[in-house]
């Protein structure tokens, strides 16, 4: 026994050195640049979120003013998503994500200013921004696939989502901490100011970044033609979304599914400020939870992508990020939502990841931007109406019995959807 610890204890290291060397993120520096921007700029986006909502209410103290942000924040999506989705198909997919970050970090440094002369015009500057994302997005979703091998998709999309709840797992408490400090000593404008310019910094080093990407000379070759043939480029990413029926189903839930549980965020403040009253640290408390869940997801989805195909994983996580949201709204407990939000935020992994890699799979490169635009356009438009009526409703029915509807409406939206061949046996 003793003569083999010493081996035993060398294999150890050796076999994590050596999956460590095999891993994606080391085998592949582009995407590891690429996760590192979207890390940087994320961090200032958690905390310009929890500063933009004490600003708004700060400002208002109405829980429709701050639906009103997400509304404003994806209107561009339903005017512009066809266009945008021909563009980028023609543009550098590169210089599209640079130029984006850019105006990025320009507009949300400008938000506190323009909050202290009239909040409408931090409305149309969320508008603007809006319309930079909506740039970015579709690129940047395109450009994976240029990055890795088809069988690494499911891998690299996972660390995005990934990337994406570790922020928000350590940002959003803090992000509620700094605000918090700052709104009291600064004042509220002023305090929400300092946090937009740290957002705005992350902005400019996510573009440096991204900026030594090898995608411009794969991108490039996408369709040169002149601006006439922009109707039938968008009717043909139209078409193609359309006629795959596997694709064209996912649409349609990727749609419904933020219809009924886009106003989340919008709700989450609702229960920080309205139920629990526990202010920005609810609201970070509930956000981080959130991202736990969604960590979690990423260890259980390999799994279950072992013992079921993509359309039964996506339909398992729409019934259980709606059965959570349906229980959470029968309490006022924070801890209790908290342990919730961990539930939700693993159906919201399990649900959104396959539906991404299945749309990447099966569109060819020269459509993507197209049919990652339609997409995104349809789910932004569906946020933006889920949160009109959210802001609204809460003021009337109240946050607890309006997150018991939606999360029920998603639990009937799973077991009709697995009804449909084209849902339940996706792969």
């Amino acid at each position: 026994m003793s003569s083999l610890a010493p081996a035993l204890g060398r294999a150890r290291p050796q076999r994590v050195l050596g999956r460590l060397r095999g891993s994606l993120l080391v085998r592949n520096r582009p995407l590891g640049r690429m996760l590192l921007a979207g890390f940087i700029s994320t961090c200032g986006d958690r905390l310009h979120q929890v500063a933009l909502a004490a600003l708004i209410l700060g400002a208002t103290n109405s829980m429709a003013s701050a639906g009103l942000v997400f509304v404003v924040s994806t209107i561009p999506y339903a005017l512009f998503g066809l266009p945008v989705g021909a563009l980028v198909d023609r543009w550098d997919r590169r210089k599209t994500m640079i130029g984006a970050d850019l105006v990025r970090g320009v507009l949300v440094a400008t938000i506190p200013l323009a909050a202290a002369v009239s909040l409408p015009l931090v409305y149309g500057l969320l508008f603007c921004l809006t319309c930079a994302t909506m740039l970015f997005n579709p690129a940047r979703q395109a450009a994976v696939p240029d990055l890795v091998e088809p069988d690494e998709l499911q891998a690299a999309n996972t660390l995005f989502q990934a990337m994406s709840y570790l922020v928000d797992l350590a940002a959003f408490p803090l992000a509620g901490v700094v605000v918090a400090m700052l709104v009291e000593r600064m004042g509220v404008f002023q305090g929400t100011q300092a946090a937009f310019g740290f957002d705005a910094l992350s902005y400019a080093l996510s573009a440096a970044l991204l900026a030594r990407l090898p995608l411009g000379q794969r991108a490039a070759t996408a369709a040169a033609r002149s601006l006439q043939a922009m109707p039938e480029q968008i009717a043909e990413g139209l078409r193609f979304v359309r006629q795959h029926a596997a694709i064209r189903t996912n649409t349609i839930l990727m749609t419904l599914g933020p219809l009924l549980l886009g106003a989340m965020h919008t709700l989450w403040i609702g229960f920080a400020w309205r139920v629990s009253g526990t202010g920005t640290f609810g609201y970070g408390v509930t956000e981080t939870s959130f991202a736990i869940g969604t960590l979690a997801g990423l260890v259980v989805l390999p799994r279950l992508g072992r013992r079921l195909n993509p359309g039964r994983v996506i339909l398992l996580g729409f019934a259980i990020f709606g059965g959570a949201i349906a229980a959470g709204g029968l309490t006022s407990s924070l801890a209790v939502v908290a342990g919730l939000a961990v539930l939700g935020g693993l159906g919201n992994m399990t649900f959104l990841v396959p539906s991404i890699t299945l749309a990447q799979r099966h569109t060819p490169a020269e459509l993507r931007g197209r049919v990652f635009a339609v997409r995104l356009m349809l789910t932004y438009s569906a946020f933006s109406v889920s949160n009109a009526l959210a802001g609204g409703l809460s003021d009337i029915v109240g946050v607890g019995p309006l997150m018991v509807i939606l999360g029920l409406g998603t639990l009937l939206l799973a077991a009709l959807a697995g009804a449909l061949p084209s849902a339940r046996e996706a792969a």
